[in-house]
């Protein structure tokens, strides 16, 4: 039989029969008012069916290893990284918060504006860097894994459109020959690299404050996505892109037509319009905190959103998260959490930043017209 197979087996039986260990872990967490069941069934909508039945049980046999939040106020990963000295084989992070840690006032979440560093100096983004378009519009690739760069140079090399490149690269081991590799397809690259920090987030609002992007129509963004924690995560990545960037005629019909369409702020691959509240999961507080910052109020209806932080945006929604004022200390100190930073909660205001433009968010299909197939697109 098949190792995995096997696996998986497994892992339902542990489920649906647990041990004694993790009945009394079940007990203590929601005796202490510690799981809030139903933040965690719509924060993790993708769970498989049978884990709607036990979502307690889910938790503390795989989702507290992967990161997941049993309620809005805690993070495993993030109560491990405040507490270094919790860091030993077999700990579990909020069982030791019910028993020791609350008593003991120990850090779970750094709160927004916390003032932490980045752990190293940020570029600076001079006048020269900032030189007239070239092009129309502009290509920016945050790249963290070295091997999207292999995967996007022949994307980009085969578009039909014109456009300016901006990369910027994580600082780390072997940067500088990912470096020359990106320089030499692309000699008019204007790249930085920066330290790991707020994922392919605050990279993106470093570049944004410096006001490299205001003259373009618009602009891609485009990030290295593995999401680990997702089994599809390789394959959402790919959707995400082909949907904004994918077989050369049918990207510049549908660029052609978003520019050319004054109410549409946003345009995101098919299906990554995510809609409703129940997507909001441990972000709400901070995205709150930030939109009030420009006095921008989302509005009475459903929280609406481009998913995956991989679209093209026009420059006027751009201005509106330059009016955020954010910062490199806005951002916490990378803890590889899934939920809750504020890298997640910017993802989930960018609907209400192109609202306060009165932009909608459309996807690729809306911008196809008959005569061209789209390209095919895997999920």
């Amino acid at each position: 039989m098949n190792h995995i197979l096997i696996r998986k087996i497994r892992t339902v039986l542990r489920y649906l029969n647990p041990p004694a260990a993790d009945r009394a872990y079940i007990a203590q967490m929601q005796g202490a008012g510690q799981f809030d069941r139903d933040f965690y069934l719509t924060s993790n909508p993708r769970l498989k069916r049978l884990f709607h039945l036990w979502p307690e049980r889910h938790y503390v046999q795989m989702g507290e290893a992967n990161g997941l939040c049993p309620n809005p106020r805690f993070s495993p990963r993030a109560y491990l990284f405040h507490n270094p000295d919790l860091a030993r084989p077999g700990l579990q992070p909020l069982l030791h918060y019910i028993e020791t840690g609350a008593a003991e006032n120990r850090l779970v979440l750094a709160p927004l504006g916390s003032g932490v560093p980045c752990g190293a100096d940020l570029p600076v983004i001079t006048p020269a860097d900032r030189p007239d378009p070239a092009a129309p519009v502009a290509v920016l690739l945050h790249i963290y894994y070295a091997d999207f760069w292999e995967e996007m140079a022949p994307l980009l090399a085969t578009q039909n459109f014109a456009f300016d490149l901006f990369v910027t690269l994580t600082e780390r081991d072997g940067a500088a020959a990912l470096e020359a590799r990106i320089k030499s397809a692309f000699p008019d690259v204007r790249l930085w690299r920066l330290p790991n920090h707020g994922r392919d987030i605050f990279p993106f609002v470093h570049l944004v404050n410096a006001g490299l992007f205001a003259r373009y129509a618009a602009i891609c963004k485009l990030h290295s996505k593995k999401s680990p924690h997702r089994a599809d995560g390789e394959d959402w990545r790919r959707h995400l892109i082909a949907g904004v960037l994918g077989a050369p005629d049918v990207t510049q019909q549908r660029l052609t037509r978003f520019i050319e369409d004054t109410t549409a702020g946003f345009w995101v691959s098919d299906g990554q319009l995510y809609e409703g509240d129940n997507w909001w999961g441990a972000n709400r507080p901070r995205a709150t905190q930030l939109l009030a910052r420009a006095q921008i109020d989302p509005g009475p209806g459903p929280l609406r959103f481009p998913a995956g932080s991989i679209y093209w945006i026009k420059p006027q929604v751009l201005a509106q998260l330059i009016s955020l004022g954010l910062g490199a200390d806005d951002f916490e100190p990378e803890q590889a959490l899934v939920d809750g930073t504020t890298a997640h909660a910017i993802e989930r205001i960018m609907g209400a930043l192109a609202q306060a433009n009165a932009l909608q968010i459309v996807q690729a299909r809306t911008l196809q017209t008959p005569d061209l197939d789209p390209e095919p697109q895997s999920r």
